[in-house]
């Protein structure tokens, strides 16, 4: 009856990554020396023992195992250099895996590299031409598809101009168009929606949602954790070419966060093994101690709502905003200070480039327990921009931290007009009209 269920649960996964791994060569003479070796080998019908490193090899991808089902959507996050392009080849099928296996069931639409498989010489209109021939569109789908893709690509007088002239969105705009309009089941995207203007990112990201509710799988590589927390149901955190958590976005996104902050090696460390193969909430309360703080207070998940209790990454200024915190706390606190401040982000390649602008600090006290806590401001009262928001606890002296800080981000505001801040006694009235709501789970 067991092995009939698994068979079952078989049905609806449509990406399978079983332990799988990748090397590279460091040295392009040496490796091209390999290549000769391998294909010799192959030729008279010997294997090789692809598992073992040579000399100036390293594994660029290191057993990553998980599966996709249907209606999925995947991010795939790490810091530069992480495997992540690269895991995401293996899956399109550019690269052979050296360890593993991989299943792909369905047709694939890649966007790896920006205008990949464009000719530069020929014009956009015979691109898509060509291009959505390539991805398996007979020419009766094209001509039927033609106007829908060129008014998504919205290139305008472009079309007929060679793709060489084309700017770096203009060829996003197009390959994108023509991925998604070839109907496939799975779609792999690159960090390259990262060129586009926040018109077309808005119009990609509502396609996606879209294309999600067709049942379309999405595996999307990015460092924007605003676009893999909203879009994504699932995030996966690698580092040095190793899975090092698999989890909701809600879980994984704090480990980036950290991990951008600190280099990346004590949190691995840090994390378990267990944690890293199944995304484990007590990791991630592990990671939020790392370093910092007395292990009083764990926090588990952090969120910020709109008015009608939905998550939500987009407010406007005038708009109320809720964060939303679930705690666990270890022993009874008396007199316990909770912080939230709200962080402008410049640049986000500039993380010590941060300009702290509003916040709040609440007194409570709190028994041992589960809780979530839920701090409301009437307005959100934020000027246009990108902010993180930073959340923590403190004793009553403000020198004994319960738990080390701990990020949420990235969220936008958007202000109709330029406006100051309201301000009462010299005081933004952000730090006084916020309500603070404590309740006990359980």
């Amino acid at each position: 009856m067991s092995l009939l269920t698994n068979q079952e649960k078989k049905v609806d996964v449509v990406v399978s990554v079983s332990h799988v791994s990748k090397k590279f060569c460091r040295n392009l003479r040496r490796s091209m020396m390999y290549g000769v070796q391998d294909l010799c080998k192959s030729c008279i019908g010997l294997k090789r023992d692809s598992s073992r490193l040579r000399k100036d090899e390293f594994w660029a991808v290191a057993d990553v195992d998980f599966e996709l089902k249907n209606g999925d959507i995947y991010g795939i996050v790490g810091a530069n250099g992480s495997g992540k392009t690269t895991l995401l080849r293996l899956i399109s099928g550019i690269l052979p895996p050296d360890v593993g296996q991989i299943m792909v069931k369905g047709s694939t639409g890649s966007l790896i590299a920006v205008g990949a498989g464009f000719h530069p010489h020929m014009t956009g209109r015979e691109n898509i031409l060509v291009n959505a021939s390539i991805l398996g569109m007979s020419k009766r789908e094209i001509l039927r598809q033609f106007d829908a893709i060129v008014d998504f690509a919205d290139i305008g007088e472009f079309l007929d101009a060679p793709v060489s002239t084309y700017s770096s969105g203009m060829y996003v705009r197009l390959g994108f168009a023509i991925a998604i309009h070839s109907a496939p089941d799975i779609v792999l995207v690159d960090e390259i929606l990262a060129v586009g203007d926040s018109k077309f990112q808005r119009k990609c990201l509502d396609k996606i949602k879209a294309m999600r509710r067709q049942r379309t799988t999405f595996v999307i590589v990015s460092h924007n954790m605003q676009n893999i927390d909203a879009m994504c149901t699932k995030a996966l955190l690698m580092h040095q070419g190793k899975q090092l958590m698999l989890g909701s976005p809600q879980e994984v996104i704090p480990y980036y966060e950290l991990m951008m902050q600190t280099g990346g090696d004590s949190i691995v460390q840090s994390i378990s093994d267990d944690a890293r193969s199944d995304g484990d909430p007590s990791a991630l309360r592990q990671v939020f101690q790392y370093g910092f703080g007395t292990n009083e207070i764990e926090v588990k998940k952090i969120r910020l709502l709109d008015r009608q209790g939905n998550a939500k990454l987009d407010f406007w200024s005038t708009e109320p905003l809720t964060v939303e915190v679930g705690i666990i706390a270890n022993k009874d606190l008396v007199d316990a200070y909770l912080w939230i401040s709200f962080r402008y982000v410049f640049d986000r390649n500039k993380e010590d480039e941060i300009l702290e602008c509003l916040g709040t600090r609440k007194k409570l006290t709190i028994k041992q327990g589960e809780y979530v806590l839920k701090v409301t401001f009437n307005e959100t009262q934020l000027a246009t921009g990108e902010y993180k928001m930073l959340f923590a606890l403190f004793d009553d002296t403000f020198a004994t931290p319960y738990t080390p800080p701990a990020y949420y981000g990235y969220f936008t505001s958007k202000s109709p007009i330029p406006t100051m801040l309201k301000v009462s006694n010299g005081v933004p009235v952000c730090w006084t009209d916020a309500r603070l709501e404590v309740n006990q789970v359980g």
